[in-house]
């Protein structure tokens, strides 16, 4: 029975929404495999792990341009300091999860498997899987045997920066099983369905005005998915009696596919959600370093559209899109397109026969 470990951590949820795809994709490729995923933030730093995630949240809430030249620099900085400790802890790890792989949807994983590696002289195999279009330098450390990214272009990039062909593999950004089957027929006669994902309301600068007027609008039907944030959840059921606020919730597949629009960030697994949904998106100013990149992606391949400056108008806008319906389909046609462009649609078929999983 192969044991394969699965790395991951909550800077952004998006790395554990990957973590939790891939597992669900190997275990549908074979159900024998032991499959866990792991916060490696949680096992190496136990009692500091609340703070580290705290930290870096209140960073990106409130000061991105910190957060930007972080990311920019974490490459050079390497885990040269504590590679000693990282690699004990590491091998800890791997030694009580009897690992034959390692599957890491986060720099940080890579670079300490790497680390292990490279101190000990293993050959266990490691795995990337990039989950953003652009592949900043940190993704990039020995002993890295294969990476999986989202797009040509991202493949690219590795190649530049050194990577072997052989070594990439364009799979798409791993989203989750429920967002694989097949893209609902376009509904009609019906309202407008805009569907916002709620930390999407904070990247708005009014977004009181925005909501009155979708809870006025007459062709447009709004739903909020406001997740564990109970307070949002409150005030739109209590302010906004035309706006369908959905509290933590397990279908966000369901809601995405009935949605002709998604108004929220540019996270590559957001992106590829949507992608899968065949639900067109609409970005409002990116400013995260990977976001911008992963925008630029969403504007070039015409899969959405991206508002890269602050307007007034927006309820408006979004509105003509939304009656626009030449260019959604458009839209839905380019994620077509994408879709049937990858190399697998179903990254897991990689460790199939002849792989990992053989």
């Amino acid at each position: 029975m192969k044991r394969i470990l699965i790395l991951t951590g909550r800077f952004g949820m998006g790395h554990c929404c990957a973590a939790e795809a891939i597992r669900q994709q190997l275990c549908a490729v074979n159900p024998q495999a032991e499959v866990q995923v792991v916060d490696l933030v949680d096992e190496l730093f136990p009692h500091l792990s609340g703070a580290i995630y705290r930290s870096f949240a209140q960073m990106v809430r409130h000061c991105s341009a910190l957060y930007n030249f972080f990311n920019r620099t974490a490459s050079h900085c390497g885990l040269l300091p504590v590679q000693a400790m990282v690699a004990r802890r590491v091998e800890r790890l791997l030694r009580a999860h009897r690992a034959h792989l390692v599957v890491s949807t986060l720099p940080l994983c890579s670079q300490c498997v790497s680390a292990y590696k490279q101190l000990r002289g293993a050959d266990l195999p490691l795995y990337t899987y990039i989950t953003d279009i652009g592949a900043q330098d940190e993704w990039i450390v020995p002993h890295t045997d294969a990476y999986f990214v989202g797009a040509a272009e991202t493949r690219q990039e590795l190649m530049e920066k050194g990577v072997p062909a052989a070594h990439i593999h364009v799979c798409g950004i791993p989203v989750r099983r429920d967002f694989l089957r097949a893209p609902e027929a376009p509904r009609t006669g019906e309202r407008a369905e805009l569907l916002v994902m709620g930390g999407g309301l904070g990247l708005l600068p009014s977004a009181g005005a925005v909501l009155s007027a979708f809870n006025e609008a007459e062709d447009v039907h709004l739903t909020v998915l406001t997740g564990k944030n109970r307070a949002l959840y409150a005030r739109l059921r209590d302010r906004y009696p035309n706006i369908t606020a959905v509290g933590y919730t397990d279908r966000v597949a369901d809601y995405m596919r009935r949605a002709d629009l998604l108004l929220t960030k540019p996270g590559g697994i957001t992106t590829f959600e949507a992608i899968h949904a065949g639900t067109p998106l609409y970005i409002y100013q990116p400013f995260l370093m990977q976001e911008m990149r992963n925008a630029r992606y969403i504007e070039r391949e015409q899969l959405g559209c991206v508002r890269w400056s602050q307007r007034d108008d927006l309820a408006q806008d979004i509105c003509a899109l939304l009656r626009d319906g030449e260019r959604l389909r458009a839209m839905k046609r380019s994620m077509a397109r994408l879709r049937s462009s990858l190399e697998e649609p179903c990254p897991a078929a990689y460790y199939g026969e002849g792989g990992m999983l053989s």
